[in-house]
């Protein structure tokens, strides 16, 4: 604004307020007709009438309001000078406050309007509704004509998903189904939203189609048009896992990652990248059990792990890392698992980078320092024991109705486990949880017969889920001793409500079998009844008034008593055998 708007400003501001007082153009607006004049001035002549009604009538009014040019200040002075000379007396803290309000209410729509006129850059936001939300593939954002809808009354754009697929439509002759009232009626397709996948988009008339892989890409559709639309999941691009592993290995040591890697470390972000690739067997194993053989579905060959100190930081890596493009890199797909629970429950945010150069993806795994199993940055108890009951289960495929009943307890105490190292729940709730917790060393836990006779080389040689997991399990029970609060509640989930059998478990039930066999045993019953239990000493008794009786028994005397009896005997025989 220069110095020429900027003196206009504060002088109208003082002067001239817009819907009333005084209007920019009015010493313009002479020859007006009279019923422009009241419509001009309609609400302060309304007000001023609701007034004054009884002192002074409407037509008079409106003359004053149309000389003073609509200016209230000036039309109450005169009112008040008139009043006082005809002795009529109002009360003056009315007038005050009623002007005072007509005042603020058109110095604001003035200042408003003075924006509107010298600041067409600023402009309030207005909020865009619509309907649905855009899923991973192909989304088509349209119009329903269903008049009976409501989504098509408010003349809001809805979402349809396609997903991941091949179409071929018209925008204005194709029709949808509504997500509203759940009918065929979205004929106005206006938009196209492709996200998380591999996509091409040609109009009629385009002899090359616009390919991308960009994890959010939106284009305009134009009416009358036909268009086809094609979606993939992203997938690499290698002939064979020796050239995955290659391009992933090149990629991560490419200048294009490290200057996204020095980016993010300029925030006091942690990037951790793993020592080793992972080997070809371990690779394979998960490739089969995972993506049914497929290599080219694996990313996390050579994954960066993004350690944040806090939620902000966090906003912060992943902020940094969808600018990708400026280091020649292309975000290909945008996972939130950090806000929003995944499979497992583990807590991230996934972004998996394109590398031109090397035409691979590199996946980076962002989360929180204290949620981290990672070894070496970890501040949990026993941070491996979460990662490898997933490798136990994540590629178990049940055989048979038992296995299957075993499998999903198991994947809802993986689940369990991660709630409770992610913080999914509450401290209280965690701290619940810990509090039922009892060590091994307290209960004695008993081997399971299915291990014994058995040792881990033999068992890990064997295809069987089910036994890899109890030896897994029971190892962790008897050897993991938490000290924390969270490692606690771990164990705890781990050896679940329903305890294993333990040595304080067989104790009671011996007891209880003793003395059930002792009720139902009349004779041994009878005896006890008469019983008469003696007490024995390791000291000489001495006999004294409290048994005159003599009906005490000594047991300290009756040993000594056997003991030199014993000896004799075998002085006597020693004697025979010399004769």
């Amino acid at each position: 604004m220069n110095n020429k708007d900027m003196y206009n400003f504060v002088l109208i501001d003082k002067t001239k307020c817009k819907g009333g007082m005084q209007d920019n153009n009015s010493n313009n607006n002479n020859t007006n007709t009279a019923n422009e004049e009241d419509k001009k001035y309609e609400k302060e002549i309304k007000i001023l009438t609701q007034l004054f009604s009884d002192s002074i009538n409407k037509e008079e009014l409106k003359k004053k309001i149309i000389n003073n040019n609509g200016n209230i200040e000036l039309v109450l002075k005169e009112l008040v000078q008139l009043f006082i000379e005809n002795e009529v007396y109002l009360s003056c803290f009315i007038t005050t406050d009623i002007f005072f309000f007509l005042k603020q209410e058109q110095k604001q729509e003035n200042i408003m309007n003075i924006f509107d006129n010298n600041n067409k850059s600023i402009k309030r936001e207005m909020e865009k509704s619509e309907i649905g939300e855009i899923k991973p593939g192909i989304n088509l954002q349209g119009y329903c004509i269903n008049e009976m809808c409501l989504a098509s009354k408010a003349k809001l754009p809805a979402w349809i998903n396609i997903g991941f697929n091949n179409i071929t439509f018209i925008s204005d002759k194709t029709s949808f189904n509504c997500l509203d009232c759940k009918k065929e009626t979205v004929t106005s397709i206006v938009k196209a939203m492709f996200y998380n996948s591999e996509h091409s988009i040609c109009a009629s008339g385009d002899s090359i189609s616009v390919k991308d892989n960009n994890y959010q890409c939106s284009y305009s559709i134009k009416s009358g048009l036909s268009y086809e639309l094609k979606a993939n999941k992203i997938k690499q691009h290698a002939k064979s896992i020796e050239d995955l592993r290659e391009r992933s290995e090149n990629a991560m040591n490419s200048i294009e990652i490290k200057n996204l890697v020095t980016e993010l470390q300029k925030y006091e972000i942690t990037v951790v990248k793993p020592p080793s690739l992972k080997g070809n067997e371990r690779l394979l194993e998960k490739i089969q059990a995972d993506y049914g053989g497929d290599f080219n579905q694996a990313f996390d060959i050579g994954r960066f792990t993004i350690l944040c100190d806090n939620p902000t930081k966090l906003q912060t890596a992943v902020t940094v890392m969808k600018k990708a493009e400026q280091f020649n890199l292309v975000v290909s797909e945008d996972k939130d698992f950090f806000d929003k629970k995944s499979k497992t429950h583990h807590r991230f945010h996934n972004i998996k980078l394109y590398v031109p150069k090397h035409d691979v993806y590199i996946e980076m795994q962002a989360t929180l320092k204290k949620f981290t199993t990672l070894e070496g940055y970890t501040v949990i108890e026993n941070p491996k024991l979460s990662h490898s009951f997933y490798e136990h289960i994540r590629a178990w495929k049940p055989k048979n109705q038992k296995e299957e009943k075993l499998k999903q307890p198991s994947d809802e105490t993986l689940t369990k486990i991660n709630d409770i190292i992610c913080e999914w729940i509450d401290e209280k709730e965690i701290k619940k949880i810990a509090n039922r917790y009892k060590p091994h060393s307290e209960i004695r836990i008993l081997k399971p017969p299915q291990l014994k006779g058995i040792n881990e080389e033999e068992i890990n040689s064997q295809k069987d889920t089910v036994l890899k997991l109890t030896k897994f399990v029971y190892d962790q029970l008897c050897k993991f001793n938490p000290k924390e609060m969270k490692g606690q509640a771990v164990y705890k989930n781990i050896m679940g409500e329903m305890n294993p059998a333990s040595c304080a478990d067989v104790i009671s039930i011996l007891k209880k079998s003793r003395k059930q066999e002792l009720e139902e045993d009349t004779t041994i019953l009878q005896a006890l009844e008469t019983y008469i239990p003696l007490q024995a000493n390791n000291y000489l008794y001495i006999d004294s008034d409290d048994n005159e009786k003599n009906d005490s028994y000594d047991c300290h005397q009756r040993i000594i008593n056997l003991l030199v009896e014993q000896k004799e005997e075998n002085k006597n025989d020693q004697q025979q055998q010399q004769v």
